[in-house]
């Protein structure tokens, strides 16, 4: 439970400006934490009769040396690894030739994608892997992005 009474910190009074732009994390190569999974449901924009599942892992960015934070500003400096998931007919997971490359590529990075043992999501928490950063502009502000994950 919170320590937070969001009536009371909603009307207290702050002064000082918010920034209005975050610094991106770096583009390269990096070390990351998987801190959480979680599995959204989505329907299309364009066709709304498409609709499934996506695995989005948290990642926290591993700064020994805290040039990630000094480059920042920030004390955590967190990405998101997205995966749209491929579905059989009967709501399974499609394990398929071709089919959950990227899911199978994520668990390959932490050597959870053993045929021969059983695989749930929750089992991404905790791994290490290094992820490949990139930036876009989105709406007029650079982002980052991870394009993928490997074994560190």
């Amino acid at each position: 439970m919170s320590v937070y009474d969001p009536q009371t910190f909603a009307s207290m009074t702050f002064t000082g400006s918010n920034a209005t732009e975050s610094v991106p994390h770096p583009i390269g190569e990096h070390l990351f934490v998987i801190t959480k999974q979680e599995i959204t449901a989505w329907q299309g924009k364009q066709d709304t009769t498409k609709s499934g599942l996506k695995c989005t892992l948290a990642l926290e960015s591993v700064d020994p040396d805290g040039s990630i934070k000094a480059l920042t500003g920030r004390e955590k400096n967190s990405l998101r690894y997205e995966m749209m998931l491929d579905l059989t007919p009967e709501g399974g997971l499609d394990m398929g030739k071709g089919m959950n490359v990227r899911l199978g590529r994520a668990r390959e990075a932490c050597n959870i994608n053993d045929p021969t043992r059983p695989f749930a999501f929750d089992m991404f928490i905790g791994h290490q892997v290094k992820g490949l950063v990139s930036h876009e502009t989105y709406k007029n502000q650079l982002v980052a992005n991870v394009d993928s994950i490997a074994k560190p």
